[in-house]
C-alpha cells in the first residue's frame, strides 16, 4: 500500500478496492410519454481485484466507447473516492484517501473534464480512511495508524447522518416507501453508537473495544457495508431525476444489481444483461472481502468484453 504526503497524509484505499474490473453489464429502459422518447439505465458492474490484468484493457475500451457519446444527453454515475462525492468533500479532515488505479478511483474527474454531467454518489471518505488500513494490517494494533485515532465514531456517524438527512428531502413517488425501509436499520446502528457513548471514542478505541484479532475482520465488513443500501438510494434517486436520455452507472456489482431490481419495480424493462462467468480462486490472499468456501477458495466473477453493451450508447 503506497503512502504519500498531501499536506497531510494520503492513505491507500482497502485492497479490495484498489483496483477492479467490470463483470458484468446491466440496460434497463422505460417510455416516457411526457419526453416522447425512453429513457435508459446502463451499469457497469466493477469487482474489487488489486491484480487484475483487466483493469487497463477495459478502462481504456470503456473511454472508446464513451467518446462518442452524445455528452449532452449522457450522464455518468459513479462510486469515486478519489474525487469530490456528497457535498464536495474528497477527504476527511487532513486524510485523503487514494484509490486511484481501478476502473472507479479519479473517473468523476476524468469524465468531468471530458465534458460529461457526472454525479458521484461516494460519501464513505472517514469510514474509509479510518478502516482502511486496520483492514490492510489485520495483525497490528488499530492505534498504530493516524487516520484510526483522528477520526471518532461521532464523525463516522455524521457522515452517515447526513446522508440519511438528504435522502429524506428527496420526493420520488412510490419509491419514498423504499426508502424508508432501507434507512431504518441503519438508524438504528447509529443509534446503539449514540445509547453506549461509542461516538466518544476514536475508532482505534472502539475497534479494540468491540473486537479482537480474531473477529475483526468481521466487524470490519459489517462497519464497511451495513450503510451500503444509502448508496443504492442515493444512484437511484439520481437515474429517476436525470434529465438525460442516458444514465451510465460505474459502481460496485451489489450496487448495480440493486438499483436495477428498484427500477424494474417502477416499470423500467430489462434490455439486456450479460452473462456472469465465475471461477474458483485458491490463492486467499486474493479472496480479501470474498466469502472463503470450506476454508480453501472463495468464487469470483470474470471480466467480459464491453463490446456487446456499446452498440446502445
Amino acid at each position: 500500500m503506497k503512502v504519500l504526503r498531501l499536506s497531510a497524509l494520503i492513505i491507500g484505499i482497502l485492497p479490495i478496492s484498489s483496483a477492479a474490473y467490470f463483470y458484468e453489464v446491466k440496460a434497463l429502459r422505460k417510455w416516457y410519454p411526457e419526453r416522447g422518447k425512453y429513457h435508459y439505465f446502463i451499469g457497469y458492474s466493477d469487482f474489487h481485484d488489486k491484480s487484475s490484468e483487466a483493469n487497463k484493457k477495459q478502462l481504456t475500451h470503456l473511454d472508446s466507447i464513451l467518446s462518442n457519446c452524445d455528452k449532452s444527453n449522457t450522464k455518468i454515475m459513479v462510486e469515486d473516492l478519489s474525487s469530490p462525492g456528497a457535498g464536495g468533500r474528497m477527504t476527511c479532515g487532513r486524510f485523503l484517501v487514494n484509490s486511484r488505479g481501478g476502473v472507479l478511483g479519479g473517473s468523476a474527474n476524468k469524465y468531468r473534464d471530458q465534458g460529461f454531467d457526472v454525479e458521484n454518489v461516494e460519501y464513505r471518505y472517514c469510514r474509509v480512511s479510518a478502516l482502511g488500513p486496520v483492514l490492510n494490517n489485520l495483525t497490528q494494533n488499530p492505534h498504530n495508524f493516524p487516520s484510526v485515532t483522528a477520526t471518532s465514531v461521532m464523525t463516522l456517524a455524521q457522515e452517515v447522518d447526513a446522508v440519511m438527512d438528504d435522502i429524506t428531502t428527496y420526493n420520488d413517488g412510490q419509491l419514498q416507501k423504499h426508502y424508508q425501509q432501507t434507512m431504518h436499520p441503519i438508524k438504528e446502528q447509529i443509534n446503539k453508537w449514540k445509547q453506549k457513548d461509542c461516538c466518544d471514542l476514536n475508532v482505534a478505541q472502539y475497534l479494540m473495544n468491540e473486537s479482537n484479532q480474531a473477529d475483526r475482520l468481521d466487524l470490519l465488513k459489517h462497519l464497511l457495508t451495513f450503510d451500503s443500501g444509502l448508496l443504492d438510494l442515493k444512484m437511484v434517486h439520481t437515474v429517476v431525476n436525470s434529465d438525460k436520455q442516458f444514465v451510465i452507472a460505474l459502481s460496485g456489482g451489489a450496487h448495480i444489481t440493486r438499483v436495477s431490481e428498484l427500477l424494474e419495480a417502477i416499470g423500467y424493462e430489462n434490455l439486456y444483461g450479460t452473462e456472469v462467468q465465475f471461477h474458483k480462486e485458491y490463492d486467499l490472499n486474493k479472496c480479501l472481502g470474498s466469502n472463503i468456501i470450506d476454508g480453501s477458495y472463495c468464487v469470483r466473477p470474470e471480466p467480459i468484453e464491453l463490446d456487446a453493451i456499446s452498440s446502445l450508447i
